[in-house]
């Protein structure tokens, strides 16, 4: 059945409940419960910044001093406070022109949730045992801390390319009308930011700094250099415009 297609009476003549069968057009409550995980992992990740403690003497300890203490958890924190923000432009921006589901989707879309889920901890790792702890030394737990940091993400990157691939392949999910240059465009953009993610794990285990600043220059344009997706031409229908968002990273 088409994306544009509306389900009607099955041949039984009773009609179709919407989401009964796990197939629908209502994409509210997928969209609702994605940006609520992610609301929610940008949020949980300040748990890191511990505030200062009392001395024995009952003040609070040097300011600068505390702050020169805290800066590889703000750093973490900053860091992937920005990919989540990443993942989550990402995922609206393939979610936009979706307007159907199916079970396959819904299960792609969990898996791609228990990533951005589960980065709060992966970002307690980071703190505890990567380069910013060792205060730049390239130690065993650094260089593991951030291979492992890379490899979920690279992972979650993947599934999000699987949700793209699986819903555009002969416009299963999505409207007829998207043009097949828009998808193979975002498909390169996609699969971009998973190369980058990848590619940081070999560069952990040399120089964990490195890995990390590979992350940055992704997170500020690096997957600028993969060709955009062409303009939307005129007449195009409201969900091919929502695809044309000049201020995707």
């Amino acid at each position: 059945m088409r994306a544009d297609e509306v389900p009607g009476p099955s041949r039984h003549g009773v009609e179709r409940v919407e989401g009964l069968d796990g197939i629908g057009s209502d994409m509210s409550r997928i969209i609702s419960i994605s940006d609520g995980v992610f609301a929610f992992s940008m949020t949980f990740l300040v748990i890191d910044l511990v505030l200062p403690q009392k001395l024995a003497s009952g003040s609070y300890p040097n300011l600068a001093g505390y702050l020169g203490g805290e800066w590889p958890a703000m750093v973490v924190y900053a860091l992937s406070f920005f990919i989540i923000a990443t993942w989550w432009s990402g995922h609206r921006q393939l979610f936009s022109p979706i307007v159907r589901y199916d079970r396959t989707l819904v299960v792609l879309n969990n898996l791609f949730l228990m990533i951005i889920a589960v980065t709060p901890f992966l970002v307690g790792i980071l703190y505890y045992y990567g380069p910013g702890a060792t205060f730049g030394v390239s130690s065993p737990s650094a260089q593991l801390a951030v291979a492992v940091y890379a490899s979920v993400q690279g992972v979650g990157g993947l599934i999000l390319l699987g949700v793209w691939r699986y819903s555009t392949r002969d416009h299963r999910l999505v409207r007829p009308s998207l043009p097949a240059a828009w998808i193979r465009a975002t498909e390169q953009s996609r699969l971009a930011g998973v190369v980058v993610f990848f590619a940081s794990v070999p560069v952990a285990f040399a120089a964990p700094l490195v890995s990390e600043l590979m992350w940055v220059l992704m997170i500020v344009g690096i997957r600028r250099i993969v060709r955009r997706p062409p303009p939307v031409p005129a007449g195009t229908t409201d969900a091919g415009r929502a695809w044309d968002d000049r201020s995707e990273p």
